[in-house]
């Protein structure tokens, strides 16, 4: 509540400086000429900007066993529209830019539920200051970067992580979750007939944002709840285990008292655990976890190219059950353990994995939680653009360095390589465009981890694949002097066969004001589906957007 609070009385402050200025002529020395609205009353003009956009949004589930839960309606049929399960969102997002002759400064504060909530940081949305040296430019603050130029999809854009807790409809900027950088920018003044546009430019985080995902709801990811419910299971286990430990003696026993105190600690620890999950997870506020990279790119007669090295890690963790299968093993080859249950397993009256939690508590044997971990990972990267006829063309490809080269730790990335490869063209009639891209990547060395007790533990598990490819293609339109603008995403899994269908339409009857109608379609070919634990969430979703 005071990280909240110290964040909104900054936010007013920052509202209240700018607007107490408009009375101080001498506050900033603006050009009246400047582009810039001047504010009235005041003798000069001030380099002030304000920008906002405010976004309402309702959403209603169209299928049954939402969220694991029957809510008796189907949309096939229509049975009973009592039951649709509904959902509703608002957001503020405020604008302040300060251009001045050397240096500008922007914050965008964004005011959202769940932000304020769980991330209260992140209402600073953006905060940049830069600073203009000739051909040099020094960028700090809490920023958004693109590398890549691919169109809303990248395989090389590293240093931001993505906010997926409602999956991926938020548009590709606002997904990203801007992380504290410093970016410097070199741009000689150098062009000939072949090469022009030259940009040199390095860029370090002092630690690693990561992909933010839901913990339940809708988006819950299914490796996430299959993470959950494996911590939970182990937590639960031992907790049993200290308690039949303290229930075996008695009080006037020597070690009653540091049995009872055990089971105490650990009881507090497992509902901590419960309470908050992230606690797993490594600390990457740290230097350990720094980024560090540099780009360069170039007008090459007619093609836009570059080349990038990342130093970083993945954003999303890796997990290390080593520990807890050695455990389990352990308990496996034990005599008293075959001699229980042994013929109970044999004959499938329990499951070996029952029975070796069961033989934990009565044993008061530990076993080890899994070990999260975010894999340090190097990335060579190569981009491209240009124009062919009526075409828009652009690809990257990278090169992902890990510390598994032999591709035999399951716990570990494998190296691997990534690519995309698109296009987009503007079509003679109703304004249309189309934009196709492909997107895929190779694990290398994929097939070092056997099938067995590990495999689909395995960081680079994917089905049975070592490659992955999405196919996405995205047409826009628009009528009646750009007010009404249908469009339609659709993305296809090729190895593992999910379809997600996203149609939208805006209707804009005044400049400022867009009402839109959109939707979601997910389909799943069967379990193996990448966004399987999400098949029962397609909806319908109707919203209103004003931007000043």
């Amino acid at each position: 509540m005071k990280t909240t609070a110290r964040i909104f009385a900054a936010s007013a402050a920052l509202l209240l400086l700018a607007t107490n200025s408009s009375a101080q002529d001498s506050f900033f020395d603006g050009d009246s000429s400047s582009g810039f609205g001047s504010f009235e009353g005041s003798s000069s003009s001030i380099p002030v900007e304000f920008s906002g956009t405010l976004k309402a949004d309702g959403r209603a589930y169209l299928d049954k066993d939402v969220d694991g839960k029957d809510t008796g309606f189907e949309a096939k049929n229509f049975k009973d529209l009592r039951n649709v399960p509904t959902d509703a969102d608002a957001s503020a997002k405020i604008g302040i830019k300060y251009t001045g002759n050397k240096a500008d400064a922007e914050v965008k504060l964004l005011f959202q539920k769940d932000i304020i909530k769980d991330h209260p940081f992140d209402v600073i949305d953006e905060l940049t200051l830069s600073g203009y040296m000739g051909n040099f430019t020094l960028n700090a603050g809490k920023m958004k970067i693109t590398w890549g130029k691919g169109d809303k999809l990248h395989v090389l854009d590293n240093f931001n992580a993505d906010d997926y807790t409602d999956f991926i409809f938020p548009d590709y900027l606002d997904r990203r979750i801007s992380t504290p950088m410093a970016q410097a920018i070199y741009a000689p003044a150098y062009s000939n007939g072949v090469i022009s546009n030259v940009r040199v430019e390095a860029v370090y985080t002092p630690f690693l944002p990561t992909d933010r995902f839901a913990n339940q709801g809708y988006w819950l990811p299914g490796q996430v709840g299959a993470l959950k419910s494996t911590v939970t299971g182990i937590v639960s286990t031992n907790l049993a285990a200290k308690l039949a430990a303290k229930d075996a003696l008695t009080t006037t026993d020597a070690g009653y008292i540091p049995a009872e105190k055990a089971y105490l600690e650990y009881l507090t620890y497992a509902n901590s655990l419960m309470d908050d999950p992230e606690s797993l997870y490594p600390e990457t506020n740290t230097v350990k976890y720094s980024q560090f990279g540099t780009r360069v790119t170039a007008t090459f007669k007619q093609f836009d190219v570059g080349a990038s090295y990342y130093y970083g890690h993945y954003k999303q963790p890796s997990v290390d059950l080593s520990s807890y299968y050695s455990d389990a093993a352990a308990i496996a080859s034990n005599t008293a353990f075959l001699t229980n249950y042994g013929s109970a397993i044999q004959s499938g009256a329990i499951s070996k994995e029952d029975a070796i939690k069961a033989f934990a508590i009565q044993s008061g044997t530990e076993l080890s939680l899994p070990q999260l971990h975010y894999d340090r990972k190097q990335t060579f990267g190569l981009e491209a653009s240009t124009i062919l006829w009526h075409f828009n063309l652009r690809g990257e490809a990278t090169f992902n360095l890990t510390e598994d080269t032999k591709g035999d730790n399951p716990w570990v990335h494998n190296n691997s390589v990534a690519w995309l490869a698109g296009f987009d063209i503007d079509l003679p009639f109703a304004n249309m465009n189309v934009n196709i891209q492909e997107t895929g990547s190779l694990t290398l060395n994929y097939d070092k981890v056997k099938d067995g007790t590990f495999k689909e533990y395995d960081a680079d598990y994917n089905a049975g694949h070592a490659t992955n490819n999405r196919l996405v293609a995205n047409i826009t339109t628009s009528f009646m002097n750009e007010k009404l603008a249908p469009e339609v995403t659709v993305m296809y899994g090729i190895e593992r066969g999910d379809l997600v269908v996203m149609p939208k339409i805006v209707y804009k009857p005044v400049p400022d004001l867009s009402l839109t109608a959109s939707g979601m379609y997910l389909g799943c070919k069967d379990e193996e589906s990448e966004f399987y634990a999400w098949e029962n969430n397609s909806f319908v979703q109707l919203g209103a957007r004003v931007e000043f």
